[in-house]
């Protein structure tokens, strides 16, 4: 990496450090580490097996955008790839991300259309991102209380809000239009490229996205289905540490934890899901810091499990190339 790299990813260090040593002088370390001792391990493991499921659901996202663009690549290689995407992304954090492991993998088995193959592991992206920011956007009137009580809270709902709103009117131009009009605004948004074979790649590849949108629009629907489950994983990380509350309850603020923790500001989320999930479970639920802090700890380990099995995966799995084009 180099230095402004370097430089960055200890800044996101720094900063989960922080908050996280913050949080744990105004709660009592031992009293949350009982906790976690103590969890329930069936909510745990039930948890672990939603982590896995998730990348499940991505790597199927994955393989429905490759189909629309008419490119066949199994399942269970992008499948794979999510998966090493999901160990990058935690432990190399910074440009071997979880986008560019993807990319980097896709574009093996696809070398002869790397533009169109790193254009829909963003358009990916761009759809998680989404669909966190619309589910995040329904709670916000119901958690408004809790968002106005302090400014940097404050702040976040106006950012969410804003980025909800922004890319809800984009996907409501993307299915309301008819195809022309959409050819015209594809048009004219890849006019600013260069000629040459990148923005041939990026005007075939919206042609057939354009030509797909049922295919578009089962990604968005899977995508949201992976924020719910989200959203029960932390009910059982509360369920193991003993928070009950109702599934209705998580759903109203997990989703603007979710959307937070997308904020490049730290790595993997660490220290931002530790501060909002104290906030939140203590003035919606009047749970203990030192509780909700646990619950957090086990978030932290579902998903260090699927991590982990990530490294074990890129250990194995090596990409086959090329990839068969489809009639």
């Amino acid at each position: 990496m180099k230095g402004r790299q370097v430089a960055i990813v200890f800044a996101k260090l720094a900063f989960a450090t922080g908050v996280i040593a913050w949080l744990l002088r105004k709660t009592d370390a031992a009293s949350v580490w009982a906790n976690v001792r103590e969890a329930h391990i069936g909510p745990v493991l039930l948890g672990t097996v939603l982590s896995f499921l998730t990348v499940v659901i991505a790597g199927w996202r994955s393989h429905r955008l490759l189909r629309a663009i008419q490119l066949e690549v199994s399942l269970l290689a992008v499948t794979a790839i999510a998966q090493i995407g999901q160990f990058f992304m935690f432990f190399l954090p910074g440009p071997a991300g979880d986008d560019l492991t993807r990319m980097l993998y896709l574009s093996r088995i696809a070398q002869d259309r790397v533009g169109e193959v790193c254009a829909t592991v963003l358009l990916d992206r761009c759809i998680g991102l989404a669909s966190v920011l619309g589910l995040a956007v329904l709670c916000i009137p119901w958690q408004w209380d809790v968002m106005s009580s302090s400014r940097p809270a404050f702040l976040l709902a106006c950012g969410i809000l804003s980025g909800g709103a922004v890319i809800c009117a984009c996907g409501l131009l993307f299915f309301a239009l008819n195809r022309a009009r959409l050819e015209r605004m594809r048009t004219w948004a890849l006019g600013f490229l260069p000629e040459g074979k990148l923005r041939r790649q990026l005007a075939h590849m919206s042609d057939l996205l354009v030509r797909n949108r049922r295919a578009v629009a089962q990604v968005i629907a899977a995508a949201v289905v992976t924020q719910v489950l989200l959203c029960f994983l932390y009910r059982l990380a509360g369920d193991a540490v003993g928070i009950t509350a109702p599934f209705g309850t998580w759903l109203g603020f997990v989703p603007i934890l979710l959307a937070a923790n997308a904020a490049p500001i730290t790595i993997a989320g660490l220290g931002v899901r530790e501060y909002l999930l104290v906030l939140y479970l203590g003035v919606v639920l009047r749970v203990p810091e030192e509780q909700a802090l646990a619950a957090s700890v086990i978030v932290l380990a579902m998903t260090l499990a699927v991590c982990l099995f990530g490294g074990v995966v890129y250990i194995f799995y090596r990409p086959q190339a090329p990839v068969e084009e489809r009639p």
